[in-house]
């Protein structure tokens, strides 16, 4: 029995009026809603740009305090290195010369040492009291056998200072200080915010110390974020402008002011004033001229106060830029309208035609076979199992129901292998998915595996989770800036796993497109820490743990490329040890060796920064490259290590230049222009080297 022997009108008569009644109220519909739609594009886009210029501000807001957080961890960390050097210097000196001289020419010696210690901020220098609050080295004056000549104003102010850094001394040992202090050598009465580091010196109950004046780097710091704040841009005519509480403009019209003048308009810096009052939400309306031009327009900013300065910090925009984009989106709203319901018109005639024809093939029991058909397919669908066609009444539904189980066969059978395929990849490729932001909203069990952490810990943080401390941030920024222009990266990382362990990874990154915009991204990752075990290895000296002079080979010609390019000043020390061969003679070699590995670790220890580099060129030699402003710098620098290594005192009877091991040091220093090849500058260290050890050795010469 087939299908096409039943006709129904029925069927024709009921579908085309409940079309035809369907598309009436949807024309009502959509043009009723045309005008409720377009009001929300408008308050729904004016709260998006609203929200825009607020991000952009505390955006710069929140850099502000952060790059004066790191500004002044980074002057702990200076005036703690400072004194931690002067006073091992005073320790030397006292073990030195405790069972040879007396007291006072030991605090004689002491003093005049650290009196001549100098730094690059002129009001910086180490000072020392007794924790009796007797003066010792104050202003890189010796105190030891008088007072300060000074106002009582200032001896006061001295008195009470001195006092409380004792307290700190004596019971901390050592720590940090905040005083108000005047400034040395100076009339002023005012006091200014001084931060001090200080240390027990135990041997004479002293406290050794260096501070320097907050409102300096302060003033240093305003000037470079007001620098940096001026080159920001976003959008066609965005800027930062920035004024301050006393009526002058910081940055105007995207440009900073220097010095600062004067606000231009009272009654714009007014409404500036109102809109970051508390009860304000920080929005103003008012005209203003776009950037570079001298037309006036209506401008919607947000502002806000960064307190700590009396600073008032804004972003704006310009009113008819959003009229416009506003009308395009209405314009877009519309056409789409009419596209729709031109689109629906078509389908219903066409859905018409066919309705009048299909009608007539239409039998009573159409429903019952559809039915059975419909709930059959979704309950074997879903079990895993094939339809039963027995209950089937018409050929047609027969047959489209053995074609349907076929389907259901193969789509159960390529299911089991996709889910296999799915557990392999999960549990052996290491992958991880995350929004537009990098917030991590998937990872792979492999992924948790390497990294130590489980789902629950992964997702919803960022990679930073893994990320290795020391790897450099040009790194991350390359990354980004590539895959937000919708580009794959590919590259390696180090990473750090829970535990603190380390690993490499050699990624591939690859942006989620949502239509044409970035929804997220994707990265997959293969593990190479054994492959960077071998590069390291292959690198590095075995004995001191140095880079060896195949990684200077490779090195130095990088180096000296980088110099030409940016035409900064390239440093090169070639050193050895003095007298090395009648040592090992002297000692033996297993000392010679302890000899050598105490060396490389201390010119290591003072060559910690990311453009320093420390080279075993071969037996007792080495070699540093490192960058400083000029020569005189380079030379200081040179000077400090040559001492430091006489200082680790290891015993050298056979060293005509010292009872202790020291080195002579070849000094190269050339600006990036100057320098012919590696080979012209390997000769030169070498020819410097030479010269020192003709000087008498333990010495730098510096060509």
């Amino acid at each position: 029995m087939k299908l096409s022997s039943h006709i129904s009108k029925t069927i024709f008569i009921i579908s085309f009026v409940s079309i035809s009644l369907a598309f009436i109220i949807s024309l009502v519909f959509q043009y009723s809603s045309y005008k409720r739609d377009s009001e929300h594009i408008q308050n729904v886009f004016m709260e998006i740009k609203k929200e825009n210029i607020k991000r952009e501000v505390l955006r710069v807001h929140d850099f502000i305090d952060k790059k004066q957080e790191e500004i002044q961890n980074k002057l702990k960390q200076r005036l703690k290195e400072r004194v931690l050097i002067a006073h091992k210097i005073a320790l030397s000196i006292y073990e030195e010369n405790k069972d040879i001289k007396s007291e006072e020419e030991i605090k004689y010696l002491i003093v005049t040492t650290l009196k001549n210690l100098s730094y690059k901020n002129k009001n910086s220098y180490i000072f020392a009291n007794s924790n009796d609050s007797k003066p010792i080295l104050f202003n890189k004056k010796s105190k030891l056998n008088d007072k300060i000549k000074t106002s009582e104003f200032k001896k006061s102010i001295y008195d009470a200072i001195a006092k409380r850094q004792s307290t700190l001394a004596l019971e901390k040992d050592s720590g940090y200080i905040l005083n108000d202090f005047i400034k040395p050598d100076t009339d002023d009465k005012t006091l200014y915010k001084k931060l001090s580091f200080i240390k027990l010196f135990k041997p004479y109950n002293w406290h050794i110390g260096t501070g320097e004046y907050v409102d300096t780097l302060t003033q240093q710091t305003k000037n470079e974020l007001l620098d940096w704040i001026a080159t920001v841009r976003f959008g066609q005519n965005g800027y930062i402008f920035v004024n301050d509480l006393k009526k002058q403009s910081l940055i105007f019209d995207g440009k900073k002011l220097s010095p600062p003048a004067k606000h231009t308009r009272p009654d714009l810096y007014q409404l500036q004033l109102d809109a970051i009052k508390p009860e304000s939400d920080g929005f103003m309306l008012y005209k203003f001229k776009k950037i570079n031009t001298k037309i006036s327009y209506s401008k919607i900013s947000y502002v806000k106060e960064y307190k700590k300065w009396g600073w008032i910090i804004g972003t704006g925009l310009y009113l008819d830029d959003m009229d416009k984009e506003l009308a395009r989106k209405e314009g877009v709203l519309k056409d789409a309208i009419n596209n729709q319901i031109t689109t629906i018109f078509l389908i219903i005639l066409l859905l018409t035609i066919i309705i009048y024809y299909i009608s007539k093939k239409i039998s009573q029991y159409m429903d019952k076979n559809i039915y059975h058909l419909i709930n059959s397919f979704k309950y074997a669908s879903s079990n895993s199992e094939e339809i039963d066609t027995k209950e089937l009444t018409y050929q047609e539904f027969e047959v489209l129901g053995k074609s349907l189980n076929k389907t259901l066969k193969a789509r159960n059978k390529s299911e089991a292998k996709l889910q296999d395929y799915i557990k392999i990849v999960n549990e052996n490729v290491i992958i991880s998915t995350t929004d537009k932001r990098g917030i991590i909203t998937s990872v792979s069990e492999a992924f948790c595996e390497i990294s130590g952490y489980t789902k629950e810990e992964l997702i919803g943080k960022s990679h930073n989770i893994v990320r290795q401390k020391d790897t450099p941030k040009e790194l991350y920024k390359q990354m980004w800036n590539c895959i937000q222009n919708g580009k794959s990266w590919v590259g390696e990382i180090k990473n750090r796993n829970k535990e603190g362990g380390e690993y490499w990874v050699e990624a591939i990154i690859q942006p989620i497109f949502n239509k044409q915009d970035i929804s997220g991204y994707t990265a997959i990752r293969h593990d190479i820490t054994d492959k960077k075990k071998v590069e390291y290895l292959s690198i590095t000296d075995e004995l001191t743990n140095l880079y060896n002079r195949r990684f200077f080979n490779q090195k130095i010609e990088e180096e000296i490329n980088r110099a030409k390019r940016e035409d900064y000043y390239l440093s090169f020390i070639m050193l050895d040890i003095d007298y090395f061969k009648k040592y090992n003679d002297t000692y033996g070699h297993q000392a010679g060796d302890n000899a050598l590995t105490k060396v490389a670790k201390e010119l290591a220890l003072h060559n910690h920064r990311a453009s320093d580099f420390v080279f075993r060129l071969g037996g007792e030699e080495f070699g540093i490259l490192f960058l400083y402003k000029d020569k005189e710098s380079s030379l200081e620098f040179a000077n400090f290590l040559r001492t430091c290594i006489e200082k680790l005192e290891i015993e050298h009877k056979q060293n005509s230049a010292s009872k202790y091991v020291t080195v002579s040091m070849g000094l190269v220093v050339r600006k990036g222009k100057d320098i012919i090849d590696s080979d012209d500058l390997y000769k030169l260290a070498d020819e410097a080297l030479y010269k020192a050890k003709e000087s008498g050795r333990n010495t730098t010469y510096i060509m």
